[in-house]
């Protein structure tokens, strides 16, 4: 009988904890004031360059979801040595190249905000040259969130 409430009070935590990470990713996630609205109306895009930006932003997020997969990859690896002796040249090898993944990402992002100016007519230079603290903003408060399976998948 107790391994019975035992196994019911694990799945009863997995399920709050399940609804709790739901419930946080969708908070992230208010669509109604995220990036792409965010600069679609402070750049005041027409159509045709709303659907060439939605071709950005799907471009954009299968880089970044490849680069956080592989970041999310070698921090696994990095947090497995612990089980073992340490080798400091083996840790230092993967931290190097964690770190020059992250470097990747800001090239990633970098390089998708080049293509949105890039989208801009002459005259909605200046706004995108406004915009761009805005997009500093959103860049520092996105959330990190790690999560290996989702990313691998």
């Amino acid at each position: 009988m107790n391994n019975k409430k035992l196994i019911v009070a694990i799945m009863l935590v997995l399920l709050a904890s399940n609804i709790t990470m739901f419930i946080l990713l969708m908070k992230g996630h208010d669509r109604g004031h995220g990036p792409k609205t965010i600069i679609v109306e402070k750049l005041h895009f027409d159509d045709e360059q709303i659907i060439r930006y939605d071709s950005l932003i799907q471009l954009h997020r299968k880089a970044v979801n490849k680069n956080e997969a592989i970041m999310c990859n070698l921090r696994c690896r990095l947090f497995e040595q612990l089980k073992y002796q340490q080798d400091s040249a083996k840790i230092d090898s993967i931290i190097t190249i964690i770190a020059q993944q992250q470097a990747k990402a800001e090239h990633i992002n970098y390089a998708h905000f080049l293509e949105i100016k890039a989208l801009c007519k002459p005259g909605q230079q200046k706004e995108f040259d406004e915009l761009t603290l805005i997009l500093a903003r959103i860049e520092n408060n996105a959330p990190f969130i790690y999560i290996c399976v989702n990313l691998l998948n």
